[in-house]
């Protein structure tokens, strides 16, 4: 047990490290092409994603899954899931290519037709990626992922703003999204002495599908569900109010997802090797349970309470608009680690089939709440998603409970503490702003009130009893004291 709580500690920091390093600067980029473009670029990027991220899950999802949960794998599984991968690539791109004019009449945005067929390009780049990523997990070994998607971001984000700067438009966001999946996939291979080998097993493909099929189904319908959204604003309203939409989507699912997949690729191989020791099991899910919700809640918390000075100090009046839909949104990214882990331990005790089932459970009820909001407009609509959000939250910790013993009730108190503690802060930070402080200077109140947020917090989860603060504590120890030892 000591050694898998080393293996879990060292692939959290690696992912941490990926996380404030490449997504971190995601974020950063992000924000920063906010002042170079309008939001109808951002717009027009949001109309193409449920194709192109749909493209990605058919080439990407379901083999890399499957071989890492495999308990062995050998070259022949390897090289099959690889060439499967860059066969399905070819046949999605011819898709997308002769898709495109469609989609740009759906829209009414005749551009989007030469959009598509280049940015398509990127399930080629990305088809070379899958097996990679399974082997360095299978092994732990996050550190040439954080790595590759760091090199990536940061190169492919300094040539993004320099094209933006040049008044390239919403080009400048079709190269930065090619050029950082090219540079990552690169080092992967660099890196790596992983080859494949030209040979294809039709007993091994089958094998690898039979696992990874539901998955693969259960990424095609989360993807259209997800940007279901996108597909809804983007006919309905312009690509302004699209692009005010995906902004705000796009900075807090980002934080909330990479967050979660921080932490939860670290703990997935490791959770499934006691896929069959029920007790361990449990005691590490619910630590992985408390440690997300420690480190996702008070950050997603603070983006929303924050993001009013924030945009207004960094943003021209064209963005405001957005700071509604991110006080609203930064909810659902609040519960997001809940769905996500939930789905998690169902792949770990082997029954993807439970996650195709609670998976169209949470997209039926969204996608119903999604229509019935649409009379009400784009603020309707994201309210919608935080009513969906919790309503669809229950048979995912159920079903997941069910399967190792671990009650609903037990999972909310688990993951409750620190979100109440978040919202103590937050509530403080506000109150003594509001009394004490009349006119603010941003450059100087936004740093500041976010030390003081980030000192209430920790008061209040001591206070609370939460245990996500001790378990992180103690995978950073772990590591720093096994480093310091080497060095003696």
């Amino acid at each position: 047990m000591q050694n898998m709580n080393q293996k879990i500690g060292i692939g959290v920091i690696w992912n941490f490290i990926n996380l404030f390093a490449s997504r971190g600067a995601s974020v950063l980029f992000t924000l920063l092409l906010a002042r170079f473009l309008a939001p109808d670029a951002f717009g027009l990027i949001a109309m193409m994603s449920v194709l192109i991220e749909l493209a990605n899950i058919l080439v990407t999802s379901g083999m890399g899954q499957a071989l890492i949960r495999s308990k062995s794998v050998n070259e022949v599984e390897l090289s099959t899931a690889f060439w499967a991968n860059l066969a399905t690539s070819g046949f999605v791109y011819l898709f997308l290519f002769f898709a495109a004019p469609f989609f740009a009449n759906f829209y009414q945005q005749p551009e989007l037709i030469e959009l598509i067929r280049v940015l398509g390009l990127v399930v080629f780049i990305n088809s070379g990626r899958t097996v990679q990523v399974a082997i360095l997990s299978r092994r732990m070994n996050f550190k040439v992922q954080a790595l590759a998607n760091t090199v990536g971001v940061l190169l492919s984000g300094a040539l993004a703003i320099s094209l933006a700067y040049m008044g390239a438009g919403v080009w400048s966001l079709v190269a930065q999204i090619l050029s950082s999946a090219l540079v990552a996939v690169a080092i992967l291979w660099i890196r790596s002495s992983w080859r494949p080998r030209l040979v294809f097993s039709y007993s091994a493909f089958r094998e690898l599908f039979r696992f990874g099929k539901n998955l693969l189904l259960e990424g095609v319908l989360a993807t259209l569900y997800q940007n279901s959204y996108f597909l809804v604003i983007g006919k309905l309203f312009s690509a302004e109010i699209t692009g005010l939409y995906y902004f705000a989507r796009r900075i807090t699912h980002i934080i909330a997802t990479q967050l979660t997949g921080a932490v939860q690729q670290a703990t997935y191989p490791a959770l499934a090797t006691l896929q069959d020791q029920q007790d361990a099991l449990r005691s590490k899910y619910r630590q992985v349970i408390q440690m997300m919700m420690f480190i996702c809640a008070p950050l997603m918390i603070a983006v929303g309470g924050f993001a009013d000075p924030v945009f207004k100090l960094l943003f021209s009046a064209e963005w405001h608009a957005a700071i509604e839909y991110i006080e609203w949104l930064v909810i659902v990214a609040v519960l997001y680690p809940l769905h996500s882990i939930s789905l998690n331990i169902m792949n770990v005790k082997g029954r993807s089939d439970l996650v195709l089932k609670v998976g169209l459970i949470k997209k039926s009820i969204n996608l119903a709440l999604l229509f019935a909001a649409i009379p009400f407009g784009v603020k309707g609509i994201v309210i919608s998603q935080v009513i969906g959000s919790f309503i669809a939250l229950a048979p995912g910790i159920y079903v997941s409970g069910r399967l190792i013993q671990y009650s609903v009730r037990e999972q909310l108190l688990d993951a409750f503490k620190p979100v109440l503690a978040a919202a103590l802060a937050l509530v403080v930070i506000k109150v003594v702003v509001e009394v004490l402080v009349q006119q603010p200077y941003p450059l100087i109140f936004i740093p500041v009130a976010g030390l003081c947020y980030l000192v209430m917090f920790l008061v209040f989860t001591r206070l609370l009893k939460a245990e996500g603060l001790n378990y992180s504590m103690n995978i950073v120890t772990r590591r720093y004291f096994r480093f310091s030892r080497r060095e003696k």
